[in-house]
């Protein structure tokens, strides 16, 4: 082969291999401009969802005020209502003392008007 020949064989060879690297090149920009635009998105899908993550947090925060508060009103109804039970427990046993001394009232007054031989007085209808 001829010195002349030879140059010929490298020079289309370097002209190929240049046209590979520039495909390459090509292909490697046109990732990088897609790769900048996917940041790019993903910068402002970041941003939103930080935005969305403060504004959970904030109303985490006041419904941890709002419950709070909840706890203090149902502690204090809870109170009222032991303290009623209480009351109520001691008006049934009141309630029930007095039935009793009314029974031994009531058998007390029929010994009485059977020893007198008086017939006692009707008691009083209920009204319904």
């Amino acid at each position: 082969m001829s010195e002349m020949e030879e140059l010929r064989r490298r020079l289309e060879a370097l002209e190929a291999r240049v046209d590979e690297v520039m495909a390459e090149h090509t292909t490697t920009r046109n990732l990088a401009v897609g790769s900048d635009s996917d940041v790019a998105a993903l910068q402002v899908q970041r941003r939103a969802d930080m935005q969305v993550i403060r504004a959970l947090r904030d109303t985490q925060l006041e419904h941890g005020k709002v419950l709070e508060a909840h706890g203090k009103v149902l502690e204090a109804h809870t109170k009222t209502l032991e303290e009623h039970g209480k009351l109520l427990g001691a008006l049934v046993s009141g309630q029930v003392a007095m039935m009793e001394q009314l029974g031994t009232l009531t058998s007390q007054v029929g010994a009485i008007t059977d020893h007198l031989g008086v017939t006692p007085p009707e008691p009083p209808r209920e009204q319904g």
